[in-house]
């Protein structure tokens, strides 16, 4: 069962309960969803001995997008939430991540750095059968370098772009990602 494919009564199905107890501590499919790929979201390991952000980038996109491809339904949420505490708790892990090997940078560059690497690897994620004929499936490690290639592209590009001083002013929206940023 994929969290694209999610329901309470398959769940119910699953743990071997019935689909009214799934109910009663469940109030609808969209937050069973919610709770679902936060649990998930939650196995992305933020950890990692990359000195500079932007190996820490590339490594995050990286893990990212396997966990995207093992986990069909996850993008959608990591896109467009709404997101439960651990997740929130993530992305604000992320964002530090970055300051840490760039303190320089102010929460606003991290969240951009941090948002834009994971909806990159989202959207690196499509599984190549659905770009393919059979006969022509591409190796995983032709994938996993087609990733690192992009990856690589897009911070290049933001590092030239914030050493020139164009970054734009996050103005968080209660539908776009990571809304919680505040200065703490």
């Amino acid at each position: 069962m994929g969290l694209d494919r999610l329901t309470r009564a398959e769940v119910a199905q699953v743990l071997g309960v019935s689909a009214a107890t799934i109910r009663h501590h469940v109030d609808s499919t969209d937050r069973l969803y919610s709770l679902a790929c936060a649990r998930a979201f939650g196995r992305l390991q933020l950890d990692s001995d990359s000195k500079s952000w932007q190996d820490y980038l590339r490594t995050l996109g990286q893990r990212f997008a396997e966990l995207v491809t093992a986990t069909p339904g996850l993008e959608d949420y990591v896109l467009r939430g709404p997101y439960e505490e651990g997740t929130l708790a993530q992305f604000e892990r992320i964002m530090n991540e970055v300051l840490l090997r760039k303190p320089e940078f102010d929460r606003a560059t991290a969240h951009l750095l941090g948002s834009r690497t994971l909806i990159m690897s989202a959207a690196l994620h499509t599984p190549a059968r659905n770009r393919y004929p059979d006969s022509q499936y591409p190796k995983p490690e032709t994938l996993s370098a087609v990733v690192s290639w992009t990856l690589d592209a897009f911070l290049v590009g933001a590092e030239k772009m914030i050493d020139s001083g164009l970054v734009p002013t996050v103005v968080p929206t209660p539908d776009a990602s990571w809304t919680h940023i505040s200065d703490h």
